[in-house]
């Protein structure tokens, strides 16, 4: 799960723009994915934006890439529920009160989210194992897909196999680590290509 190095963080710790950079197209198209599950997509990207600049402004420190994480989704979540809320409060009240607690029911859910460094180290562990425990081939495609990037189309030539074997693959690995990270989903979902 880790992908940014020592060198990097320790560049973003001394407010250094490229490391900053390298930060924001890593991790923003991730936490849009996972505002999005709670949000309209446009407030989620100004708010994943917000807490860009609250992590340059506010410079935390972050020791390694998993406080890093939690430093980001805990802010996006914050910024998420305090627009909740303020969207309830500023809510005309002849609106239809399905709307009122679907929203209600999101932020209750953010709520219980726990985006702390410690359940970021549980994630990871869990994805190891997951992907420890899967079948030689089903685990070659997924590393392949996921970790390395490759299209389909590539790993299939790669691995001298069909373009819907490694579609088979991917599905069977998707589906057992969903089962696996389901207490994890809403963070996890643009890694696993689940649509909000």
């Amino acid at each position: 799960m880790n992908s940014l190095s020592n060198e990097i963080i320790a560049l973003l710790n001394k407010r250094q723009e490229v490391a900053f950079e390298v930060v924001f197209h890593l991790y923003y198209p991730r936490l849009v994915w996972f505002a999005q599950n709670y949000i309209s997509v446009e407030d989620a990207k100004g708010l994943v934006q917000e807490a860009f600049i609250t992590l340059w402004e506010k410079n935390p420190g972050v020791s390694n890439e998993s406080q890093l994480q939690s430093y980001l989704y805990t802010t996006v979540k914050n910024n998420c529920l305090m627009f909740l809320r303020h969207k309830n409060v500023a809510k005309n009240f002849v609106q239809k009160a399905e709307i009122k607690i679907h929203e209600q029911l999101n932020a209750a859910a953010l709520e219980q989210l726990d985006t702390s460094e410690i359940a970021f180290r549980e994630m990871e562990t869990i994805i190891e194992k997951t992907i420890a425990g899967l079948s030689p081939r089903c685990r070659e495609v997924f590393v392949l897909s996921r970790m390395e990037g490759k299209k389909n189309k590539k790993i299939a030539e790669e691995l001298n196999i069909s373009v819907k074997a490694v579609e088979a693959q991917m599905t069977k690995a998707l589906g057992i680590l969903k089962m696996a990270l389901k207490d994890f989903l809403p963070v996890l979902a643009w890694w696993l290509g689940i649509s909000p």
